[in-house]
């Protein structure tokens, strides 16, 4: 689906009010990154990086009075609808912060912790829930993997918070997942978004995700019975995400991953990187700006 398509389809998770004026303002092509439902208090939308307030007639605005403000009983039916009627089966999306819905958008949800008898979190009194809208942009990553000669090679995507490495990783997954047996471990589930079974983007025909994995463990889990060429996972942030990167690359996997980082500088100075730079398991880091546009692409030599 494309984010107009997602937009749509998350819309049917909104209050009524909420939803109207949402489609208003999809009608004249303005196309939301989020949506925020805050309980007695105005919708918000972000569009560019930037929040304003959502009026009933679907226009945006700065001053919160004109905004929609969502009551309690609102937010909690939309809540309930986001959990597909049926809270108790997703009791540990809740717990974790966030529910998949169909399109592959992820509501993130916000409430009161508690804590259950056997130790395990737990959320109760919604307050908030933050529908973030999901978008494939076929053809983001090509450029890219064309330059590197259209074959599977170590690439990292680096970039800053809001840079688009996701929606990069996620092109750059359904181009290797079409070339040869890819591997997509999905921890956070923003990559495939899986829902019932099924990759709400498309991530490559020969490509096989594994959902919800951690990334270490998914990484050697996909060494050790998918035989993969590629294996492709989001942003690398600890040593055991290191270390498996590491024995994946001394398979002779490619890998694709992610990272927090604005110039080969910042690579290099993140302690959790520097063991996987030195060994050479990327070959290239690609820079992003805003949106998913590229700045550059660097090749890596080991140090």
């Amino acid at each position: 689906m494309n984010t107009a398509e997602n937009l749509r389809t998350t819309a049917e998770y909104l209050p009524q009010r909420v939803r109207q004026a949402v489609m208003q303002l999809a009608a004249g092509r303005v196309l939301p990154q989020e949506i925020r439902l805050r309980s007695g208090r105005p919708v918000s939308v972000t569009i560019g990086g930037r929040d304003r307030f959502l009026t009933p007639s679907g226009m945006l605005t700065d001053t919160p009075e004109k905004g929609i403000a969502v009551t309690p009983s609102e937010l909690g039916a939309s809540f309930h609808a986001v959990c597909a009627y049926s809270v108790h089966s997703h009791v540990q999306d809740v717990a974790e912060g966030f529910v998949t819905i169909r399109g592959g958008c992820r509501v993130g949800i916000c409430g009161t912790a508690v804590t259950q008898p056997d130790g395990q979190a737990a959320q109760r009194q919604i307050t908030s829930l933050n529908f973030r809208i999901a978008g494939e942009a076929a053809g983001t990553a090509q450029g890219v993997w064309t330059r590197i000669g259209s074959r599977p090679a170590g690439i990292l995507i680096a970039g800053a918070a809001g840079s688009g490495k996701t929606t990069f990783l996620r092109d750059l997954c359904r181009i290797m997942g079409n070339t040869c047996r890819t591997a997509l471990v999905d921890e956070r589930g923003e990559l495939a978004c899986m829902h019932k079974g099924l990759p709400q983007h498309d991530v490559g025909a020969l490509t096989d995700v594994l959902d919800g994995w951690g990334r270490a463990e998914g990484v050697l889990t996909a060494l050790r019975v998918l035989t993969p060429v590629c294996i492709v996972c989001d942003e690398i942030s600890t040593r055991a995400d290191a270390d498996a990167l590491l024995q994946a690359a001394g398979c002779g996997v490619h890998l694709a991953a992610s990272c927090h980082a604005g110039s080969p500088d910042e690579l290099y100075s993140r302690p959790v990187l520097r063991p996987v730079l030195e060994a050479g398991v990327f070959r290239y880091a690609v820079f992003l700006e805003g949106m998913g546009h590229v700045r550059a692409v660097r090749p890596l030599i080991s140090a």
